[in-house]
């Protein structure tokens, strides 16, 4: 009888037990974001967020589309050069380059409006803006342009082959130099080159986390970690497949699977892969509105808000 006893007391906290891992699992995992899609222009690649709206380079319709952030509505779509592959936001104005025009174009955020067309290198891919200064990769002839807005002058600097993705980390400027597989370090108020750093294979993304330096690469299927101070390399995470876009948000770093339609979720702390979301064909851009991710989906016409 005790025996009885014992074994069906066994089997009642051995059930107990079950539904409590069980629950603390389910608390455990965060819930798979609700996910809305949105119509654009022909092959979407960059996107940027003005505080109120998200812009998106539309690359073969030669267009710049400003979707409003809090239901997705278009609240106009501006004439671009050809195209357009690369944006960035000063405060007032958002800033277009059109790789093959050779120029960068600025618009009025407010109205979309043409401020200025500026010539600049061979093939324009990439674009931030440092506090004070917009800054160019030129991926045809293997250069960087500064444009002073103070007073509109210009400098360029030699970098690595075809500059891509580029990134201001407080201080110093960092360009991904896609056909090289390196990074090159540039100092923010002269341009002096401090720094080659090696990452993966055919490089595009960058992004800065506020200590640390985060890359893609394409046809490595990986994402480099380094240290910015110095550019030691600190970790190599496998991705999807054609790791392209990526932005770092709230303690995450969030990546664009081109090959596979899907976003990587990092948890720096970790260097892990924690979560993979489908999105739609071929995405590229992502960025932050500060309350959603947006994807942007060549292959699909469309960009994707993923609700956090």
């Amino acid at each position: 009888m005790n025996n009885k006893g014992n074994s069906a007391r066994r089997v009642v906290l051995f059930m107990f037990l079950s539904l409590v891992v069980s629950h603390s699992k389910a608390q455990l995992q965060d819930p798979a974001p609700q996910s809305t899609d949105f119509e654009v222009g022909r092959r979407p690649e960059a996107m940027v967020f003005d505080g109120s709206n998200v812009w998106v380079a539309n690359q073969q319709s030669d267009s710049l589309m400003k979707l409003r952030a809090s239901d997705g509505l278009n609240m106009g779509t501006f004439e671009t050069g050809t195209r357009p592959v690369a944006l960035t936001y000063d405060g007032t104005h958002v800033w277009v380059a059109n790789q093959m025009s050779n120029n960068v174009m600025k618009f009025l955020a407010k109205d979309g409006s043409l401020v200025a067309t500026i010539t600049v290198g061979q093939q324009p891919q990439g674009l931030t803006f440092d506090g004070k200064d917009v800054w160019v990769a030129n991926g045809g002839d293997n250069t960087v342009t500064k444009l002073r807005l103070s007073d509109g002058a210009s400098c360029t600097y030699v970098v690595g082959k075809r500059p891509m993705g580029i990134v201001y980390d407080g201080e110093n400027i960092w360009v991904v130099n896609n056909d090289s597989s390196s990074v090159t370090k540039l100092r923010g108020t002269d341009g002096v080159k401090l720094g080659t750093y090696r990452v993966g294979k055919g490089p595009v993304g960058i992004t800065f986390d506020g200590t640390n330096i985060w890359v893609t690469n394409f046809y490595g299927n990986s994402v480099t970690q380094l240290r910015a101070s110095d550019g030691q390399v600190l970790n190599t995470i496998a991705v999807g497949d054609g790791p392209f876009g990526i932005a770092f948000v709230n303690g995450y770093v969030w990546v664009a699977n081109y090959g596979n339609s899907s976003v990587a979720q990092i948890e720096t702390k970790r260097g892990a892969v924690v979560n993979t979301f489908k999105v739609g064909k071929s995405p590229s851009g992502v960025v932050f509105d500060g309350t959603n991710i947006w994807v942007s989906n060549g292959g699909s016409n469309s960009v994707s808000r993923l609700s956090l």
